[in-house]
């Protein structure tokens, strides 16, 4: 048997063991469970601004609304217009 094999029947063995260990959780354990995972997908880097900023998903949800909102208001460059602006500096 190679290594990798190992390799993938440990994490083949692990996912059984925590698929089986869930299942024998009450229904409102795995509701519980499941709404912390959720939360907790919530607080994490989902996208990045241009800036490089670092955005969760509700903080991006919110910066595509925001652009929409922007664009639907007529504030936006077109995109002839900016390669123009970058030719002139």
């Amino acid at each position: 048997m190679k290594t990798d094999d190992l390799k993938y029947d440990k994490s083949l063995l692990t996912a059984e063991l925590f698929y089986s260990a869930f299942l024998s959780l009450s229904e409102k354990e795995k509701e519980n469970f499941f709404g912390r995972l959720l939360s907790n997908i919530s607080y994490k880097t989902t996208a990045y601004t241009s800036s490089g900023k670092s955005l969760t998903k509700n903080q991006y949800i919110k910066h595509i609304e925001k652009i929409s909102k922007d664009v639907k208001k007529g504030n936006f460059i077109s995109h002839e217009d900016m390669l123009k602006d970058a030719e002139n500096e």
